[in-house]
């Protein structure tokens, strides 16, 4: 379930929907750094982003208001109180209110320490809004209007940025975003978001919790220590992996899909699918393509009309390559310091489930900056972005085809 929604017809949308042009721009809200009233605390760093935007007197000013504020905790490094612009009566919001919390302390922390990179620059974005029509999944069923009052409304649309640059993961670039909005005294906030991956972060029945810094701080001390590194493999088959040739695959397809395969949705989760695309890549020749399941084995394979559940699943694929049966070797580790362009990433959420469990894959692109390449949604994060998040390392060595 994306809500715990009662399962009620859903009412018409579109009549409840002002509409925008597509990638209409609106009056940004001006970011306001907090600071203390005495002046000898005036020197200290601020603790929060005060949030400061325009009443959003329309659905769409709400919208824009949530993502500038979300952008300006992010590029700060701090968090902001998004109040003014989500209604605190449905606990997602509240969720969505700690997360990105969490996110601006595990970003600050890891700057701090100079663990990984972390991206400070803002890049220019628009929201392009979309009917009900166009929605290519079943989210709506799954959502009553009327459990969130009389004059809410509901809004779809994507969001698009610079090709090949790294967004806030909350904004999960190219892909399908919906919201709710609930309206009271003539002010929209927003009750409810869903976009692929919104689940891992904040849409579940389990509480966001927000940590001490000092918690946050031994577990980033954890995360980032030097642990075992990856082992050699004991043998190779007879192709050989090519990290480079793979990290240029999800370059090239990160943000659209490759015709020649088959789309498994973003409902589904096409993040595996799209990650053994980009191992395939690694493996296969310059003239081999997907037509006739070339560079693929009997139990991995994929093509314009579907694959295997090995090739698209995360737990089926890790559960072969550590097989007999496996025609793939594979080392897998735990060191983020041995990372290597083109290794295999698999993330499980501590907000998902009580107990380890890996949901979500992702490749690397650039070991430096620790970028990854990822669908549902399909775009870029870094490292430094994964909050919440467990992950083991996985780096494909050989295929035997």
């Amino acid at each position: 379930m994306k809500i715990a929604a009662l399962f009620i017809a859903i009412l018409m949308l579109f009549g409840c929907v002002n509409s925008e042009p597509a990638g209409t721009e609106l009056p940004e809200p001006v970011p306001e750094i907090s600071e203390t009233e005495t002046p000898e605390e005036k020197t200290k760093e601020p603790t929060e982003i005060k949030y400061v935007a325009p009443e959003s007197k329309t659905p769409e000013m709400a919208v824009i208001n949530y993502f500038d504020a979300l952008y300006d905790s992010y590029i700060a490094m701090l968090p902001v109180d998004i109040s003014p612009v989500i209604d605190h009566d449905f606990e997602m919001m509240e969720n969505v209110q700690n997360w990105n919390t969490l996110l601006a302390m595990r970003r600050s922390i890891i700057a701090e320490n100079d663990y990984c990179y972390v991206e400070t620059e803002r890049f220019p974005y628009t929201i392009d809004y979309i009917t009900e029509r166009e929605l290519d999944d079943q989210r709506m069923d799954f959502v009553s209007m009327k459990d969130f009052g009389e004059g809410a409304v509901a809004l779809h649309f994507v969001i698009k940025g610079i090709p090949g640059k790294a967004y806030p993961p909350i904004f999960a670039a190219n892909s399908q975003h919906s919201m709710v909005l609930t309206l009271e005294d003539g002010i929209y906030k927003i009750a409810y978001h869903y976009f692929p991956g919104s689940e891992g972060k904040f849409q579940n029945d389990l509480p966001v919790n927000v940590m001490a810094k000092i918690e946050m701080r031994n577990l980033l001390e954890k995360e980032f220590s030097e642990k075992n590194p990856p082992k050699k493999a004991d043998f190779e088959y007879r192709r050989v992996y090519n990290g480079k040739a793979a990290a240029e695959y999800a370059l090239l397809f990160c943000e659209k899909q490759n015709p020649e395969f088959h789309f498994v949705g973003d409902w589904f989760g096409n993040c595996m699918n799209f990650a053994s695309q980009c191992i395939w890549s690694g493996f296969k020749t310059a003239g081999e393509t997907a037509k006739n399941h070339s560079c693929m084995t009997n139990d991995w394979y994929c093509a314009k009309k579907g694959g295997t559940l090995i090739w698209a699943s995360v737990s089926r694929f890790y559960e072969w390559i550590g097989s007999e049966k496996s025609d793939m070797q594979t080392v897998e580790f735990y060191d983020i310091k041995s990372i290597k362009t083109g290794d295999l990433v698999h993330i499980g959420s501590y907000v998902c489930a009580e107990e380890e469990k890996y949901t979500h894959a992702l490749l690397v692109v650039d070991s430096e900056k620790l970028m990854l390449a990822q669908n549902s949604p399909g775009c870029f994060v870094y490292y430094s972005d994964l909050v919440n998040n467990y992950a083991r390392f996985i780096r494909p060595v050989s295929l035997d085809v």
